[in-house]
C-alpha cells in the first residue's frame, strides 16, 4: 500500500474518532494504532490464514481495504457506496476484491431488516452473540459479512425469541 493510501486512512480513522468524540490523545492513538494495525503487511497475511473468516465490530468508524485489493475493485465499490451513503455504516472491511465486512448500526429493528433484505442474508444462519448480530450475506457479486450492533440488535433479537 503506498504511503499516500496509508496517510489517508489515517487522517480518516483520526476524523471518525473526533467526530465520536474521541478526542483524549490516548483515544486518537489507540484509533490510529487500530487503523495502522488493519493494515498491516502481516495482519494481512494473518488474515488471509484465518479460514473461516472472523469478524468483530467496529467501535470507531473504521473504513479499510487490504493492501492487496484494487480500490476499484467490485468488494471496494460497494463499501464506499455504502460508506457515503448509508448513516447507518460504522464501518468498512474491504478483505479482498469479492469479500467485504459491514458494520452497520441500524435506528430500528426495521432499518434491521432493510439491511437484511439489502444483502439477501438469511436471517436464520446468522449469529447472535453479546447485543452483535451476525450474517452472510450478498451484494452486486460481492460476499457481505453483515455485522449489526446497536438497540435495533437487542430489540429485533427480543422480538425473534418471542415468535419462535
Amino acid at each position: 500500500m503506498s504511503a499516500v493510501l496509508r496517510v489517508r486512512h489515517a487522517a480518516g480513522a483520526l476524523q471518525a474518532a473526533m467526530e465520536l468524540g474521541h478526542t483524549t490523545a490516548e483515544e486518537l492513538a489507540q484509533a490510529l494504532e487500530d487503523c495502522q494495525l488493519l493494515q498491516s503487511p502481516e495482519t494481512a497475511a494473518a488474515r488471509a490464514s484465518l479460514r473461516p473468516v472472523t469478524v468483530r465490530p467496529v467501535t470507531v468508524p473504521v473504513h479499510t481495504i487490504d493492501p492487496d485489493v484494487e480500490e476499484d475493485s467490485p468488494a471496494a465499490d460497494l463499501a464506499l457506496r455504502l460508506r457515503t451513503s448509508q448513516p447507518d455504516v460504522l464501518g468498512t472491511v474491504v478483505r479482498s476484491a469479492t469479500e467485504v465486512q459491514v458494520t452497520v448500526r441500524p435506528q430500528s429493528p426495521d432499518c434491521l431488516r432493510w439491511w437484511l433484505g439489502r444483502f439477501e442474508a438469511d436471517p436464520q444462519t446468522g449469529t447472535y452473540l453479546g447485543g452483535t448480530y451476525t450474517v452472510r450475506g450478498r451484494r452486486d457479486g460481492v460476499t457481505v459479512y453483515l455485522v449489526i450492533t446497536g438497540d435495533a440488535v437487542t430489540a429485533w433479537s427480543g422480538a425473534v425469541h418471542r415468535a419462535s
